[in-house]
Order: structure tokens, then C-alpha cells, then sequence
């Protein structure tokens, strides 16, 4: 059994489904998921749709014959979704008889006109003054080198943080691989105490021949320094510069961020991340858990929401969106799991971010728990992915009864404490036909539904505050006549950096997080042959570096901007080592981007030469990498 797709000039996608089988076949539909919702063509019958799964029968429920093909067409509904690349050919397709019996099916990548085809544009590289990423706040080189072929070896009396320090460091080199690291037979490095009241996260680090310095004052400013040297060591094959490096972060907010309910990643490939992270200075773990297609957290007071969505695949409440076929396909995350990441991530100096995403995006949820909407609610909103009906009501006191139980459990998960909310991609119609919605207009003065919005959020905010946790959504909730969702809650700026500079002129705390810069699963070139979307841009090397936070003319934003953020949406993600070229190389930029300031932040030529030094380092780490383009 195979589907052969490929796209035509208007948009239209072709299929032929061959029957290779050993049977004639008859009563039957094939299922696949797409990017987002389509439309029927030719040749077939829409019979099943949940946002991008679909389920498409013959027009003609004749018998299909060993070695016949049936032939038939469809497009996708937004026109921001015009297939790019083999991303959006159907994914994880199967065969679904009357009987109730599946069929695999061998989906081959969808083919494009040669005609799409584009030439590479090559980036060239210049040689750094540092190969180390990112590139600290002062280098001042000697002609002498060091050599660290057999590893450091502390000195001195260790105070208990740094003890901890050299614990964790341990435990990451070791993962790692980099073991001989720490040796008895190594240069000596002594740890200072920084005179002058250095920041969380400053450092100083002197190298000389036969001895390195190190001062700082507090945990992270340590482990950073240790991880710089373990760079330095990896990028100059043992022979370290010896020089002066003053460090210390442009911003306090340095993310990434995993969408794990479009797909579920293992731990392990969550600490494999978080390591990475750590070894690039990246300080945020923004963690992605519960969105349409699942609700992956486990929650004593509501146990159903997890175990209900936790699984997708043929005859599950959700079905096989996004490549999960037939399934059962994923998991979900206990309060162990949680535990378990939470303290590895403290290890390494990240915080943990969870985002639990309402009034939108909660088509899992409302699927568990219906009473979260109005029954007589007749706007049939839909989601910008093609979900109908994806949004809570804050109309129904049972939305209450479940957001009163559920933040405050959450909250007492992550010690972080930060809570991100969501509150983006509201659906056009939301609301608009809820009778439940008019009479709370009525009882609180709600004029739009922008109102609604505002004054659901910020009831949201009361929870989140009582259970002491800081609330944190999307740029959306900005918005509202009485300013929106409040200004203790951190606002991230996605559709672009407009919205961020404005909320931060309005008094908001915000994290840049471009999609045109930093969304990771965007595509990093247009050719057809790459993985990833493209409604907000191809995302090069260069374009992950070359953009600005805060203009320079912009310095009344200064304090207002407090970080960037890198993001990876895992709609086109199968397996979990799929993020890994996603994310590299241009996690790297991220890096430079959010520790460096815009005077010191290297050229693209000499960024890209300190890059390929690490190409070394990612095989070490068998870390799959995109080339450098």
C-alpha cells in the first residue's frame, strides 16, 4: 500500500493510493494528517476532519483491484499554508476498512515542480578574535597559549557553592562525554571570590601558561566560567589563548521554548536539551504542555485530562494528528517527571517556564471537559490550525471550579514559579453567539470581546498571584481598553518585534520572541527537501543573528525588554532527534543574540567562523546539525 503526493501550480495537491497489497480492497478510506485543514478536489469525500487529520473516501466505493490506483486531489484552506516542502505532504498514513480493521501505508515525500527548486546561498567565514559562544563582554588576548589536553584541576578551599558548582559540572561533562575534564593531573584553576559585587551570572576568567583564574560571585557565574573553559578546550583542539575574558549577560532572559503537546519528547531527550542549553548560556526553559491536540500533564485533581489525550492515534478521543497514524502515539508527564526535569534544569542554572495555554487553544481539554463551554454557544469559532470550537468559557463557573483547583497544582510543581498563560490566536467568532457570554457583559459592563478577554485574564492573573506564582501569555493579552491582562505579567512578543516594543512602552516586562528570527521550526531555506513551516519567514543562520531587541534608538525600552527567546513548534516533529537540526546550528545565534549587546555581537562572516568550530562539538554530543547556510 503507497500514497504518491505532489503539489501543482495552483496550490493543489494530486494523490494516487496504489494497492500493493496481496487483496482486492473495497469500503475503505485512507487517513493522514496534514499542517493544518483542507478541502476536497477531486476524485474523493471528505468523511473526517480534526483540524489536520483527515479521513478521505473514494467517490466511487467500488473495489480497488491488486496493482490498481486511485486517483484523487486536495488543497489546503489557508492560503498561508501553500505547501513549501516535504512537510507538508500527508503524514502518517494509513488504511481504515469498514470493518474497523487499519491497513499501513507507505507515504512517500511529496513531490515538488523543478521549477521550485532554489540555489543555496553559501555564507562564507572569517576567522574570530574568540572562538567561544557567546562572545563575552571583553577579550584581551596574550601571545602565550594554554594547553588544556589533560583538563583542569581545582585548588584551593571551596565554599559551598561551589562545591555544588563543581558537582554539577561534573555531572554535565560526563554526560556529555567530556569526563576527562576534571583531572588531578590538569592546570590548576583557582576560584576567586569577586571583590566587587559581580552579578548572578558574571564572571571573570584569567589564563595564563600554567595556572587560570577564575572570580565570581555567585552559582551561575561559576558554572558559566567552567563551561568556558570546557568550549575553549573542545574549539582549539587543547591549545587555549591565553588572555583576560570579562563576561557577563545582556539580558536576563535567555529561553527556549518546546512544544511537547503537539508532540511528546521523552526526558531524556528534555535533559539532552537542557544541557545543550546550558553549555550556550541559555538561562529559560519554556515548556509547552498543553495545547489542542493534548493535555500532557498529569494533575492529582484531574487525572481524566491526561490520561484521555495523553495517547492519540485510530480510535482515541484525539486522533492521529501531526504524523502520530494510527498510533496509540505519546505520553504524558507525571509529577516525577516533572520533579526530575525541574532539578536538572536548577543544576545547570535554567529555570522551568511551564504554559498550559487558555481560553484558546484547549480543544484536548474542552473534549474532556465539555462543561468548560457554553452549551447553547452557537459561534462555531475556529482556530487558525482548523479547530472547531477550541476555547473554555469564562462565563461557565465550572471553567472557575477547574482554573481554581488546577494553576494553583500547577503552580506548586514549578518552583520557578513563573506561569505562562497563553491567551494567543483567539478565534474570530469566539464568543459571539454565547448567551452565557452576553449575560456576563451585562452583569460586568463588557462591551467586546476583547473585554472578555481582559477580564477573564486578569481574573486568571488573582489566581495565579494567590498561589504565588508570577503570570506570564502571549503578546494578545496585552490588549484591552483597561490595559490589558495586567502589567505584573511578562508579555512574549511572537508575530514580530512591534508588538513587544509597544507593550514595553505601555509598561509591560517583555521577552522578544520574533517568529521571523527565532521560531525554530520554520524552515531554514526554501528548498523542498527541508523540514519545517514558513507562514513567518525561511530561517537562515544570518537571519537568526541579524536582528536587534532594542534598537539603539530605542533606549527608554532598555530595562522594559528583559530577554529573547527561541521557540520550536513540533507540528512537523516525528521523532524527538528531529528538533536537533531544527534547533542547530541557529540556537547558537540565539546565544549570541541574547548574552551579547549589539556593539559586541559578532559580524554574520566572523559569527559563522566561530560556529563551524562547534561542529566538533555537536558530534561529540551526536547532536544532528543543519549545514551552516
Amino acid at each position: 500500500m503507497k500514497l504518491i503526493t505532489e503539489t501543482c501550480t495552483d496550490g493543489v495537491i494530486s494523490a494516487r493510493f496504489v494497492n500493493g497489497g496481496s487483496d482486492e480492497i473495497s469500503g475503505y478510506r485512507i487517513c493522514f494528517s496534514l499542517l493544518s485543514k483542507c478541502s476536497v478536489v477531486s476524485g474523493c469525500k471528505l468523511m473526517r476532519q480534526f483540524g489536520g487529520y483527515v479521513e478521505i473516501a473514494p467517490d466511487n466505493q467500488g473495489s480497488l483491484k491488486i496493482g490498481e490506483e486511485w486517483n484523487f486531489s486536495f488543497k489546503y484552506d489557508f492560503d498561508r499554508h501553500a505547501p513549501a516542502n516535504v512537510s507538508w505532504g500527508p503524514m502518517g498514513a494509513y488504511l481504515k476498512l469498514n470493518d474497523g480493521q487499519t491497513v499501513d501505508v507507505i507515504s512517500e515525500p511529496i513531490k515538488f515542480p523543478i521549477s521550485q527548486v532554489t540555489s543555496k546561498k553559501k555564507l562564507s567565514a572569517e576567522e574570530p578574535d574568540l572562538r567561544l559562544i557567546p562572545h563575552p563582554l571583553s577579550w584581551k588576548k596574550k601571545s602565550a597559549t594554554c594547553s588544556l589536553s589533560g583538563g583542569i584541576k581545582l585548588t584551593g578551599r571551596l565554599n559551598k557553592t561551589e562545591k555544588k558548582v563543581i558537582s554539577s559540572y561534573r555531572s554535565l561533562i560526563d554526560r556529555m562525554g567530556f569526563s576527562c575534564m576534571l583531572n588531578d593531573q590538569g592546570v590548576e584553576v583557582c576560584f576567586e571570590n569577586a571583590e566587587k559585587n559581580f552579578g548572578d551570572e558574571e564572571y571573570e576568567i584569567q589564563i595564563k601558561p600554567d595556572q587560570i583564574k577564575i572570580s565570581a560571585s555567585h552559582y551561575s557565574g561559576y558554572f558559566y566560567s567552567l563551561v568556558s573553559l570546557l568550549q575553549l578546550r573542545e574549539v582549539y583542539n587543547d591549545s587555549v589563548p591565553c588572555g583576560e575574558i570579562r563576561d557577563i549577560p545582556r539580558f536576563s532572559w535567555r529561553g527556549q521554548h518546546l512544544d511537547c503537546a503537539r508532540h511528546y519528547y521523552e526526558v531524556e531527550s528534555i535533559l539532552r536539551l537542557l544541557d545543550l542549553m546550558a553549555f550556550l548560556k541559555l538561562n529559560r526553559f519554556h515548556w509547552h504542555l498543553i495545547d489542542d491536540e493534548s493535555f500532557r500533564l498529569e494533575l492529582p485533581s484531574f487525572p481524566e485530562l491526561a490520561e484521555r489525550t495523553g495517547l492519540r492515534g485510530d480510535g482515541y478521543l484525539i486522533p492521529g494528528v501531526f504524523g502520530g497514524g494510527k498510533g496509540p502515539e505519546g505520553g504524558t508527564y507525571s509529577a516525577e517527571d516533572v520533579k526530575r526535569i525541574n532539578e536538572h534544569a536548577e543544576s545547570l542554572g535554567i529555570s522551568v517556564m511551564p504554559e498550559i495555554e487558555i481560553p484558546a487553544h484547549s480543544k484536548a481539554l474542552v473534549k474532556v471537559m465539555p462543561e468548560l463551554r457554553d452549551q447553547q454557544d452557537e459561534s462555531n469559532e475556529e482556530s487558525v490550525q482548523g479547530y472547531l470550537e477550541n476555547t473554555i468559557n469564562p462565563a461557565k463557573q465550572e471553567t472557575w471550579d477547574f482554573l481554581n483547583k488546577a494553576i494553583p497544582e500547577i503552580k506548586s510543581m514549578f518552583p520557578f514559579g513563573v506561569i505562562h498563560l497563553g491567551c494567543d490566536e483567539m478565534p474570530q467568532k469566539i464568543w459571539k453567539k454565547s448567551p452565557a457570554i452576553n449575560e456576563l457583559k451585562k452583569q460586568q459592563g463588557l462591551e467586546s470581546t476583547e473585554d472578555v478577554q481582559e477580564w477573564t485574564m486578569k481574573r486568571v492573573v488573582d489566581i495565579v498571584e494567590k498561589a504565588g506564582g508570577r503570570p506570564a501569555a502571549w503578546e494578545e493579552a496585552g490588549r484591552g481598553k483597561k490595559g490589558g491582562i495586567g502589567h505584573e505579567s511578562i508579555l512574549f512578543s511572537w508575530s514580530g518585534k512591534e508588538p513587544g516594543l509597544n507593550a514595553a512602552m505601555e509598561g509591560y516586562e517583555v521577552v522578544m520572541c520574533p517568529a521571523q528570527h527565532v521560531y525554530f521550526d520554520m524552515a531554514h531555506t526554501p528548498e523542498p527537501h527541508e523540514s519545517g513551516v514558513s507562514w513567518a519567514a525561511f530561517i537562515s543562520l544570518a537571519d537568526a543573528l541579524e536582528w536587534d531587541p532594542v534598537s539603539s534608538n530605542e533606549p527608554e525600552l532598555k530595562e522594559k525588554i528583559i530577554g529573547i527567546q527561541g521557540g520550536l513548534w513540533s507540528e512537523t516533529v516525528i521523532k524527538d532527534s528531529d528538533m536537533e537540526a531544527m534547533l542547530a546550528p541557529r540556537i547558537l545565534a540565539l546565544s549570541e543574540v541574547a548574552w551579547s549587546t549589539s556593539s559586541r555581537k559578532r559580524r554574520i562572516n566572523e559569527f559563522v567562523g566561530a560556529a563551524r568550530y562547534f561542529g566538533k562539538i555537536f558530534e561529540q554530543l551526536n547532536w544532528e546539525v543543519h549545514e551552516l547556510v
